[in-house]
């Protein structure tokens, strides 16, 4: 059997591709966050705690925002959806610098980047990508996409620690560089929606998400959990090291 995804049209790579690139995009940056802790606690008078605090929110945030921006998606379409969030990611990593106060940061980072990145995330782009490709190729599509959001996280962690560490940038200018790179999703999410009315569902794909959890052991569960905080950990703490 042959598994490319180019086996029956180039277009399906394409698609697979600019979903995994936004994923890449949004899925990098949020998890590079933590790099910004300790330039952001040198530089202002604020806490680590509170820093952390914010970010935990930027965390907490970015879950609850994949049912309510895919819920949004189901409604309105894909494009809408993608467009404002990518905006509100922009929107939040510009406006961070201007209000270095805890408050200021949980609003940014916490509620606008979160919910930006949540926009482009798991809930949206692997629905498109099912959408738009036959049923025999959606498992392999789904596993490169989700590739894509590894690949952010190896891509933007050197990326951001570098920009940070530049003089001339620091960490409002990395932040303000972050602004402009997630503008490059608007047009791989316009491509990628285009002449979508709305993300179709059916009964089995509603039930799936349910039918996986209720098969899903206790202990699945917890290994899923502690793998995500294995993974995040080091890119947020890997600042104290440098």
């Amino acid at each position: 059997m042959n598994f490319s995804p180019t086996s029956n049209n180039p277009r399906f790579t394409l698609i697979i591709l600019a979903a995994a690139s936004i994923l890449m995009i949004t899925m990098g940056m949020r998890m590079a966050l933590g790099l910004f802790v300790q330039p952001i606690h040198q530089e202002t008078a604020l806490s680590i705690t509170s820093i952390s605090f914010a970010m935990a929110v930027t965390q907490l945030m970015w879950g609850v925002a994949q049912p309510v921006t895919g819920a949004l998606a189901d409604r309105y379409s894909a494009w809408p959806v993608l467009l404002w969030g990518t905006l509100l990611l922009a929107a939040g990593f510009a406006l961070a610098p201007l209000f270095p106060s805890t408050l200021g940061l949980t609003f940014t980072m916490g509620i606008m980047v979160a919910f930006g990145a949540g926009a482009g995330s798991f809930s949206i782009l692997i629905s498109q990508v099912s959408n738009k490709l036959p049923q025999k190729i959606r498992g392999l599509a789904s596993g490169i996409v989700n590739a894509g959001g590894s690949f952010g996280q190896f891509l933007f962690a050197p990326l951001v620690q570098g920009l940070i560490i530049i003089p001339a940038f620091g960490w409002q200018g990395a932040m303000y560089a972050l602004a402009i790179i997630s503008l490059i999703c608007l047009p791989i999410a316009r491509w990628l929606s285009h002449g979508d009315t709305a993300i179709k569902n059916t009964p089995s794909a509603v039930s799936a998400p349910e039918q996986s959890l209720k098969r899903c052991s206790p202990r699945l569960k917890i290994a899923a959990i502690f793998c995500c905080i294995s993974v995040f950990s080091p890119v947020a703490f890997i600042s104290r090291f440098w």
